[in-house]
């Protein structure tokens, strides 16, 4: 695996240089093996960084490194990230908690997971939660507080 190439992967990503992670990380892909303990990792930020280039192709290497995955918590991350920012926001919650059964100790899952993941009690506490009319009024009283972005979600 080139390291180097792999750093400057990430700072550019953390510096919200998308097109140059897009890059960086496809050299790094390239340069190593379909069977390398790395693969899935890196599939899955170089899908990350194509959704954020509007590339929707990127989510499907993503949801495709998660499949294969089964210790890397970085993976469902990336997943996650990718789906909240198509607008997937049900398949986001379910990368973050899928992930947390498999890495458990993961800091920055356990973040995002405390930070999407906040329910308030039902409108109609009589009817169930996937009801029409609490589905509907939930929505519109969504409280928007801070914007979450990919950005605070993966730093």
């Amino acid at each position: 695996m080139d390291t180097q190439a792999y750093k400057n992967a990430k700072d550019s990503l953390e510096a919200k240089d998308y097109k140059a992670a897009e890059r960086a990380f496809k050299l790094v892909l390239d340069s190593v093996d379909e069977n390398d303990e790395h693969y899935n990792s890196l599939q899955s930020y170089y899908g990350l960084t194509q959704v954020l280039n509007a590339d929707k192709n990127g989510l499907l290497l993503c949801r495709d490194a998660a499949s294969n995955e089964v210790s890397d918590g970085d993976v469902f991350l990336n997943l996650a990230c990718a789906e909240w920012h198509s607008g997937n926001r049900k398949r986001a919650f379910d990368a973050i908690r899928h992930g947390i059964t498999i890495d458990a100790d993961h800091k920055q899952l356990n973040n995002a997971c405390a930070r999407l993941d906040c329910r308030k009690k039902c409108c109609f506490g009589f009817l169930p939660r996937d009801h029409k009319l609490n589905r509907f009024f939930g929505r519109l009283f969504r409280r928007p507080g801070s914007m979450l972005t990919v950005h605070s979600l993966l730093f």
